[in-house]
């Protein structure tokens, strides 16, 4: 619902975010002033005022905890495309190592499915899905490699080791599939959210001068802005910061200059 989010710059998310909270603790006091329990005082204030500092700093420890949340889960999607590449590597180095024809046969099929990953399946992946595409490339270098025959010593070993990278290969995709669900856990989100609120709402409870005004407007402000940051990192394979398939599409450059042997 909110994924047309993802679509505007990173920079106006965090500065959307950022006016909002300011906005909110701006026009929120002169509605709950209204309220006769809530009139603020010169006594109310100073008890507000402390317990306000205080919610601040719980509510930047949860943003902040749930920031390296996010951080740590980009990271490792980014590794997973790291470790795909290193095995769609590997495993067209074997293929030229190993020596035959048949071989050298499969390696245009490697390269369609890692160019595949790139221009069909990844546009897919900030939506949950993978590409079809992609998985029939990949049954055609499956069947190539189960189709090879080796006869000499040399190639027996080099098989075998070939075929434990091709699982590795599999196994990347798989995972990097699997990671299209990473995000933080919705009770993150909620307590966020808690968080926020009952903190503007006691901060609506200060007695209200300019220059109050100026820097409970800055304090949410920043809040607003770590929030804001910690939705662009929330999905890794949405937004303008999302993980890209660069380390894939070098890959693919040295798979193209590798000559067979």
């Amino acid at each position: 619902m909110i994924d047309w989010l993802y679509s505007l710059p990173d920079w106006l998310l965090l500065v959307a975010c950022a006016a909002v909270l300011s906005g909110l603790i701006t026009v929120l006091p002169p509605v709950t002033h209204r309220l006769p329990w809530l009139n603020p005082d010169a006594e109310k204030t100073d008890f507000v005022l402390r317990l306000q500092g205080t919610l601040f700093t719980a509510t930047s420890f949860v943003i902040a905890f749930t920031l390296v949340e996010a951080e740590s889960n980009y990271r490792k999607v980014d590794a997973l495309v790291s470790a795909e590449a290193s095995s769609i590597n590997r495993f067209d180095r074997l293929l030229v190592r190993y020596g035959h024809e048949t071989a050298d046969a499969v390696r245009p099929h490697l390269l369609a499915y890692a160019r595949s990953i790139v221009s069909d399946e990844w546009p897919k992946l900030a939506h949950g899905d993978g590409s079809d595409k992609t998985q029939d490339a990949f049954g055609l270098v499956s069947r190539g490699v189960l189709a090879l025959e080796p006869l000499q010593g040399r190639q027996v070993t080099i098989y075998a080791e070939m075929l434990r990278s091709f699982d590795q290969v599999a196994e990347a995709r798989d995972s990097r599939l699997n990671a299209v669900t990473v995000s933080l856990s919705a009770v993150f989100w909620e307590a966020i959210g808690f968080a926020v609120v009952l903190l503007l709402f006691v901060s609506s409870n200060i007695e209200r001068t300019r220059f109050r005004a100026i820097i409970l407007g800055c304090q949410m402000a920043v809040l607003g802005t770590f929030i804001g940051f910690v939705f662009v990192m929330d999905q890794p394979f949405k937004g303008r910061s999302a993980v890209d398939p660069g380390m894939i599409m070098q890959t693919i450059t040295i798979m193209e200059s590798r000559k067979s042997g």
